[in-house]
C-alpha cells in the first residue's frame, strides 16, 4: 500500500474518533440537565408534603377562630339572658347556646383530627426532604462524573489532534485536499475495495479500473460513483514474484 494511503488511513481513523470525542463532549450540557431533571420528582414531593402541612396549619388557626367566635357568642348570649321577659324568648336563648355549643363540639373534633395528622404531616415533610438530599448527592456525584469523564475525553482529543495534525504533515497536499474534500461530504473519505465494488457507495467498479489500481500502487485512484478515494486492502494486492 502507498505510504500516502497509509497515513490518510490513519488520519482517518483519528478524524473518526474525534468525531465521537466531540460528539460526547457536546453532548455534556444535555446529560446534566437529564440527570439534574431527575430531582425534579423529589422536589416536588417536598412541595406537596410542605404545602398540606401547611394546609393542616392553615385549617387548625381557622377552626381555632371559629371555636373562640363561638365560645364568645356563648357568653354574649347568657349575659343577656337576664334581660327575657318571657319563657318563649329564655328557650330561644337555650336553643341558641345549645346550637352553638354543638357546633363548638363539632369544632373540637375537627380540631382533634388536625392535631392527630399533624405529626403524620410533619413526617412526610422530613421523609420527603430526606429523599431529595439523598438524591441531590446521587445528582452530583454523577455529574462530577460526567465532568471527569468530559475532561478525559479533552485531554484525548487533545492528543489525538496533535498525532493527527502531525499525520498530515507527512501526507502529500493533493491527496490531502481530496481526503479533506470528501470526508466533509461524506463522513469518510476512503474506501477498500470489497468483492469489486467501493465498500463506500457498493458500486462496482470496472475490470479495467481495478487491474489500473493493482498494476499501479504510486497512482491515487478516485470512485466515480461517489469520489472517495479507494485502496485495496494488504492480502487483495499480489505478491512481488
Amino acid at each position: 500500500m502507498h505510504r500516502n494511503l497509509e497515513i490518510l488511513l490513519e488520519i482517518q481513523a483519528l478524524e473518526l474518533k474525534l468525531r465521537e470525542l466531540d460528539a460526547d463532549i457536546a453532548a455534556l450540557p444535555k446529560h446534566l440537565v437529564l440527570v439534574e431533571g431527575r430531582l425534579q420528582d423529589a422536589q416536588q414531593a417536598v412541595e406537596r408534603a410542605k404545602a398540606a402541612e401547611a394546609g393542616g396549619h392553615s385549617e387548625r388557626r381557622q377552626v381555632d377562630r371559629e371555636i373562640e367566635a363561638l365560645r364568645a357568642k356563648v357568653e354574649k348570649i347568657r349575659a343577656h339572658s337576664g334581660d327575657v321577659k318571657t319563657n318563649q324568648e329564655y328557650r330561644a336563648l337555650l336553643d341558641e347556646i345549645a346550637f352553638a355549643e354543638a357546633q363548638i363540639a363539632k369544632h373540637e373534633e375537627r380540631l382533634l383530627e388536625i392535631m392527630e395528622s399533624a405529626d403524620g404531616l410533619a413526617g412526610q415533610v422530613k421523609e420527603a426532604e430526606a429523599a431529595l438530599a439523598e438524591q441531590r448527592a446521587e445528582v452530583a456525584a454523577e455529574a462530577q462524573t460526567l465532568h471527569d469523564s468530559t475532561g478525559v475525553k479533552r485531554t484525548e482529543r487533545k492528543k489525538l489532534t496533535t498525532a493527527r495534525d502531525k499525520l498530515r504533515g507527512q501526507a502529500d497536499e493533493l491527496w490531502l485536499r481530496r481526503f479533506d474534500r470528501v470526508l466533509r461530504m461524506r463522513g469518510h473519505a476512503l474506501a477498500a475495495i470489497d468483492r469489486e465494488a467501493c465498500s463506500g457507495c457498493r458500486v462496482r467498479q470496472r475490470p479495467q479500473f481495478l487491474q489500473e489500481m493493482l498494476g499501479d500502487p504510486e497512482r491515487l485512484f478516485i470512485c466515480e460513483s461517489c469520489g472517495r478515494i479507494l485502496y485495496l486492502e494488504t492480502d487483495q494486492v499480489p505478491s512481488p514474484q
